[in-house]
C-alpha cells in the first residue's frame, strides 16, 4: 500500500510526505504515515519530515552519483570533440550554439554526481566540506542557469564565466576534502577534472570529461550505504 491509498492520505503528515523519493515513500510511506496519524502533526514533526526528506533526497544522490558522473564525463567528451573540431576553435569559456544544450546538460549532472559524492563522505567533510558543496551548488547553478539563458537570447560573457569559475572552485575544495576519506580516488579524479577545467584551452575539456568518466567508474566500484528511514525524529 502506497502514501496515496493509505487511509489518511489528504492529512498534512500525506502531504509532506510526498516531498520524499517514490521509493522511499514506497518503502516506508505507510509506516510512517501510521506512526503520524497516531502521534499527531506538532511544528516540530512538520519541520522533522522537510528535514527528513532532505535527508532521503542526499541518500538517493549517492544511488546517482556513478551514472550521473558517466553522463556528465560523456557529455562533456562530445563537446570538446565538438569544439576543438571547429575551424577556429571559441575563445574561453569556449561555448558556441550546437553545444550548449550539450553543456547545460553536463553541468546538470556534474551537479547530482557532485552531491552524491558529497553525500557518501559527509559525516567526514565536516563543515568545511559544507561550504565547499555550498559554494559548488551555487557557482554551477548560476553557470547552468546562465548557459541556458545564452539559448534563448545574448548573455553577458562574464555571467558565464564567474559562475563557472565559481563552480569549479567549489567542486574542487569538496573534491579537496574528499581527499581524506575512504573515497580517496574519487576525489582525486575529481580534484583533476576541476583544475583541469580552470584553464581556458578548449582541449580542457576532453580532460575534464576523461576524469569524470573515470570517478564514475570508481564510484560504480564502491557501493552506498543501504538508505535508510532516518531523518523524522
Amino acid at each position: 500500500m502506497t502514501v496515496r491509498d493509505a487511509p489518511g492520505a489528504r492529512s498534512p503528515g500525506a502531504r509532506l510526505l510526498r516531498l520524499y523519493p517514490a521509493s522511499w515513500r514506497a518503502r516506508y510511506g505507510s509506516e510512517m504515515l501510521a506512526v503520524l496519524e497516531e502521534a499527531g502533526m506538532s511544528h516540530r514533526a512538520r519541520v522533522d519530515l522537510m528535514r527528513g526528506a532532505l535527508d532521503a533526497w542526499l541518500q538517493a544522490s549517492m544511488w546517482l552519483a556513478a551514472p550521473a558522473a558517466l553522463i556528465c564525463g560523456g557529455l562533456w567528451t562530445i563537446a570538446g570533440v565538438i569544439v576543438i573540431g571547429q575551424a577556429t576553435p571559441p575563445d574561453w569559456p569556449g561555448y558556441v550554439a550546437d553545444i550548449l544544450p550539450l553543456t547545460v546538460a553536463a553541468v546538470f549532472f556534474g551537479l547530482i554526481a557532485l552531491v552524491g559524492c558529497w553525500t557518501r563522505q559527509r559525516d567526514a567533510l565536516g563543515r568545511f566540506g559544507v561550504l565547499a558543496l555550498l559554494i559548488a551548488l551555487f557557482g554551477k547553478a548560476a553557470w547552468a542557469l546562465s548557459l541556458g539563458a545564452t539559448m534563448i537570447g545574448p548573455t553577458p560573457g562574464d555571467a558565464i564565466v564567474v559562475g563557472q569559475a565559481v563552480g569549479l572552485l567549489g567542486t574542487l575544495l569538496v573534491a579537496l576534502a574528499i581527499l581524506g576519506t575512504a573515497d580517496l580516488a574519487v576525489g582525486a579524479a575529481i580534484a583533476v577534472a576541476s583544475a583541469t577545467m580552470l584553464f581556458g584551452w578548449p582541449v580542457a575539456w576532453l580532460g575534464f570529461g576523461l576524469a569524470w568518466t573515470v570517478a564514475g567508474s570508481l564510484l560504480r566500484t564502491r557501493d552506498p550505504a543501504e538508505p535508510s528511514a532516518s531523518g523524522f525524529a
